[in-house]
């Protein structure tokens, strides 16, 4: 190993020697481009125009222009013509989508509406109403029934309502899978009035724009009007996973981690030819998701709520600080950065090996190890002497009497590979069952629950830096924290060992593929294949292929029904 290790540092040494001597140009070269071009499509104009005459007037220095009115079908190079595109959705499959950054800034969320004194308001917020009752509505001629919608014997009519705007007509007949509206709903110019008429009629029920409808100053929906919920799955019940009606602010979320049918939620997007790296576009861009989203509604959009701004922000202002160490740099400072990350890297590189091979040996024996693209109850990882506990984690005693606690492997192989962890601090009290760390893929979060109280007195600092150990390894080196217990005896008491716990597993396994069935559409053939191999087997890192919501289910079926 020590040779290994000497070896490495030589050619690094020698690296160094050369690379000195070379002319190294920056990596990230400062853009000089002090005007912003945009490219819009034809319904953001009035919003991006406003966009460019707020913005300008607080920053007169900043010179933006729209550069054309982008029309589906239109030829354009982004990267040629150095411009940024603000366009919806609908208008991304006519670009190259591979090689576009793309980043979400606003949506546009249509939501169906009715009285709040609507006399079926309790049942329709129990149950909800199912895509297929809606297009009954919409679609089917002829007198409609709430009794026929709700399939109870009521034989009041249901007046139905539409904005007249033909992208709200466009969501709608993607929602109902109509190519236009057979029945007929009384066409309603704006907001305003569509408003007008929901409020007037007990018996109404009408689609408009969610900006319309909100009452900015107490941050709820406007008094006398009630979001319809959604029955997604149309079983006439409305699930936990559908039930973000509860206020407006769990509605947001729901709609921004796809808990909304999509159909009737556009993005908009700014779009280039590669991420931004001119200093005028990503203040453009970072003004835009701050003070811009104030505009966003008065243009009919929905902004982004804070939770969604704050990560894309901070990837932005990232961006601006490797820009800006890279600017106005003699060549000389560029060939110091050089070397100096590269004698980084090597020794990062060394001390990443060095981790690797030892974890190797400090894992405890008598598990069963396999390194196939499939799992199962007999391919994870169970060490002897180890307690497991129902959430998915373990917990060991030391000699000297304190406790370290992980994650099972049966957890690390379902999450895929752990890209950040948010820790406790030193000298922090837990109970069990309290949230102990959250793991992160890529902005999904997982919470964990601790499986004995007491006193955190170690935290393992490896995982800030290389949270993947929990991966790797997850009962040695991407163990969590060492705590002094409180109550270990009867905490462990109606914990698994060995035989038991590899019984609990394949039930769990049971569970998981049962919750992947519901997970992944039975329609998607190919999404499912992603998941599952030939024969139900349960691929490696399956949850990689899911979003928010998925996680958020499997937090709530594996992980908070088990504390």
């Amino acid at each position: 190993m020590k040779k290994f290790i000497a070896v490495v540092s030589l050619v690094a040494f020698l690296s160094l020697i050369s690379i000195n001597a070379m002319v190294v140009t920056p990596v990230f070269a400062p853009v000089n481009q002090d005007t912003v071009h945009l490219l819009v499509s034809p319904e953001l104009a009035g919003l991006v125009n406003k966009w460019i005459t707020e913005y300008s007037q607080g920053n007169p220095e900043s010179v933006i222009n729209q550069v054309d009115i982008y029309n589906e079908g239109d030829e354009y190079d982004l990267e040629k013509n150095g411009a940024l595109g603000i366009v919806t959705e609908d208008y991304l499959h006519s670009l190259d989508n591979k090689s576009l950054w793309s980043m979400v800034v606003a949506r546009d969320v249509v939501v169906p509406v009715i009285n709040s004194d609507n006399p079926f308001s309790d049942i329709i917020n129990k149950n909800g109403i199912s895509p297929g009752m809606f297009a009954g509505v919409y679609t089917e001629e002829g007198l409609l029934t709430w009794g026929k919608v709700l399939k109870t014997k009521d034989d009041t009519p249901v007046n139905c309502y539409c904005l007249g705007d033909e992208q709200v007509k466009f969501c709608l007949s993607q929602f109902l899978q109509a190519d236009n509206l057979k029945g007929n709903p009384t066409i309603a110019e704006d907001n305003d009035e569509l408003i007008g008429f929901i409020k007037n009629d007990r018996y109404s029920i009408g689609f408009c724009r969610l900006s319309g409808l909100i009452n900015y100053e107490h941050n709820s929906i406007k008094e006398g009007l009630q979001v319809v919920p959604i029955d997604i799955n149309g079983n006439g019940i409305l699930e936990h996973n559908e039930n973000i009606y509860t206020c407006l602010n769990d509605f947001n979320r729901g709609v921004w981690i796809g808990k909304y049918p999509g159909s009737l939620c556009r993005n908009i997007h700014v779009v280039s030819a590669g991420a931004p790296v001119a200093v005028s576009e990503t203040d453009f861009l970072k003004w835009v998701l701050s003070g811009g989203q104030a505009y966003i509604s008065e243009a009919g959009y929905s902004e982004l709520i804070p939770g969604e701004r704050q990560p894309k922000l901070q990837a932005l202002n990232r961006q601006d600080v490797a820009v800006i160490n890279a600017a106005n740099k003699p060549v000389r400072n560029a060939n110091i950065l050089f070397i100096v990350a590269t004698v980084f890297i090597v020794g990062f590189l060394v001390y990443v090996i060095v981790k690797m091979l030892s974890s190797t040996k400090k894992e405890p024996k008598g598990f069963i190890s396999s390194n196939a693209s499939v799992y199962d109850e007999n391919s994870v990882k169970v060490p002897g002497g180890i307690f497991f506990d129902k959430t998915h984690t373990w917990t060991y005693m030391e000699k000297e009497g304190k406790v370290r606690i992980g994650v099972d492997d049966f957890l690390q192989h379902t999450t895929g590979k752990i890209t950040r962890v948010d820790m406790r601090q030193i000298g922090s009290k837990i109970k069990k069952g309290e949230v102990v760390i959250s793991l992160i893929q890529n902005g999904k979060r997982l919470n964990v629950y601790s499986p004995v109280s007491g006193l955190i007195t170690k935290i393992n600092n490896d995982l800030s830096i290389n949270p993947s150990l929990i991966n790797s390894a997850p009962y040695s080196d991407g163990w969590f924290y060492m705590i002094e217990p409180e109550n270990w005896i009867k905490e462990t008491r109606k914990y698994f060992m060995g035989e038991n716990y590899l019984n609990w597993l394949k039930a769990e396994f049971s569970r998981l593929k049962d919750f992947i069935a519901v997970a992944v559409k039975s329609d998607n053939i190919t999404y499912s294949q992603v998941v599952l191999q030939d024969g139900g087997e349960i691929r490696e890192g399956l949850m990689e292929n899911f979003g928010p919501d998925v996680w958020e289910e499997f937090q709530r079926k594996f992980i908070d029904t088990s504390i």
